[in-house]
């Protein structure tokens, strides 16, 4: 009976410690089994490996030496604790909490073309580049009086900040639906993070709190003035992203599959991977529109939404349509500048110079991939850029352009 029992004990250390695997990817096991596993899996697997032990030694005692398979079940047993502890999400993305701040950010090892996720709060900005924090998934800082938690899900590219300064810092709870869970490591309660609203846990029912973040490449970050606080990276931080199997994320990438997410549950009308900017509109509708239409664009005027969007290299912000003025253009040197009245800001929306004397008023806005936007958000709208001749006098490319909402199914 030895190598049986402990044939089974290794078998559900196995189950255990793959767990975060097959429990995120496969749509049919619920998210409270998720739950369940990322709170107990440790420490099932570190009692059946004790467990086991002490049945061959009690065994032993009675004379019996353990035989080959038991000796096998327990080096299995010893795999299964290494993988509840190396194999689950919340230890292949670890979250960072306060990160060290560069003493020089222009020695930084940043290309210019680096993005960058920029937060203010009280008066102080500080800066990080995705191409670290997506190694981490949530950066979780202290800025002014406030926590703020920034959120990268590889996957669906879904970057959002949340204020946090209520429930402490966030961590990679877990994973479903090809969108990552945060947790908060107070009380472990799960958040979707594509619809910022809870799943189970002790503060279920609960929604966690936006708060505003832009992004930036490194060329336009390094002009500001002042200059950001910019977390200091080396070049192994801002290495490309990669998954525990060597070559599985290039090839996930290349393709339309989603995993944790089945193909026909994607909305045909872009391909997956399509980027799209989404934002909250009035009344709380939310919509998106086609990343590039914006990009080529320059500046886009969604006056339903009293919304302006601006591009920068292959950025996307979003200010309050009423703060901007009627002709906004953008320079050379990704400046906007209002042509009517001759006032002048910095790409973060900041006054720099004119007559209208204060910053531009930032919107939330989110960067993601149209499959993980379709899904989150079935009944949101799709925003497509007209034909319809620009809302300003000015036909520069740059100058506000107007648009219409297709809705689903049109």
């Amino acid at each position: 009976m030895l190598p049986l029992g402990l044939s089974f004990f290794a078998l559900l250390s196995l189950l255990m410690g793959f767990g975060g695997i097959y429990l995120a990817l496969v749509p049919g096991f619920p998210v409270s089994w998720l739950y369940v596993h990322a709170k107990t899996r440790k420490l099932v697997n570190w009692g059946l490996m004790v467990g086991a032990i002490a049945w061959i030694v009690v065994v032993a005692q009675g004379g019996a030496l353990p035989d080959p398979v038991s000796l096998g079940a327990i080096g299995v047993l010893g795999l299964g604790v290494l993988l509840a502890h190396r194999l689950h999400q919340d230890a292949v993305f670890q979250a960072l909490t306060d990160p060290a701040m560069a003493q020089d950010p222009l020695t930084l090892p940043l290309d210019p073309e680096h993005q960058l996720a920029l937060i203010e709060v009280d008066g102080v900005t500080r800066a990080y580049p995705l191409e670290y924090v997506i190694h981490h998934h949530v950066i979780n800082d202290h800025i002014g009086r406030r926590l703020i938690a920034l959120t990268y899900c590889a996957m669906c590219r879904t970057i959002i900040a949340f204020d946090v300064t209520e429930i402490g810092p966030l961590y990679v709870g877990s994973f479903k639906d090809a969108n990552m869970i945060v947790a908060d490591r107070q009380t472990g309660t799960f958040f979707q993070q594509a619809t910022f609203e809870s799943l189970i846990g002790p503060l279920h029912p609960a929604r966690l709190t936006l708060t505003h973040y832009q992004v930036l490449p490194w060329s336009a970050v390094r002009q500001l003035r002042p200059m950001p606080q910019v977390v200091h990276v080396t070049s192994a931080d801002l290495r490309d992203f990669e998954l525990p199997i060597p070559g599985l994320w290039r090839r996930i990438m290349a393709g339309d599959v989603t995993p944790g997410l089945a193909r026909r549950r994607h909305d045909p009308r872009f391909s997956p991977r399509t980027r799209v900017i989404a934002l909250a509109g009035r009344g709380g509708q939310v919509v998106a529109i086609p990343k590039t239409e914006v990009l080529d664009a320059g500046v886009v005027e969604l006056p339903a939404y009293d919304v302006v969007l601006v591009a920068h290299g292959q950025s996307v912000n979003g200010f309050h349509r009423r703060s901007v003025g009627q002709a906004l253009q953008i320079d050379p040197a990704g400046a906007l500048h209002d042509a009517l009245s001759g006032t002048t800001w910095d790409p973060r929306g900041k006054y720099s110079s004119g007559p209208r004397a204060s910053d531009l008023e930032p919107i939330v806005l989110s960067d993601e991939f149209w499959f993980a936007w379709r899904f989150f958000h079935p009944d949101g709208q799709v925003i497509r850029i007209s034909s319809l001749p620009p809302v300003s006098d000015i036909p520069e490319k740059g100058a506000i352009i107007a648009a219409h909402t297709e809705r689903k199914g049109r």
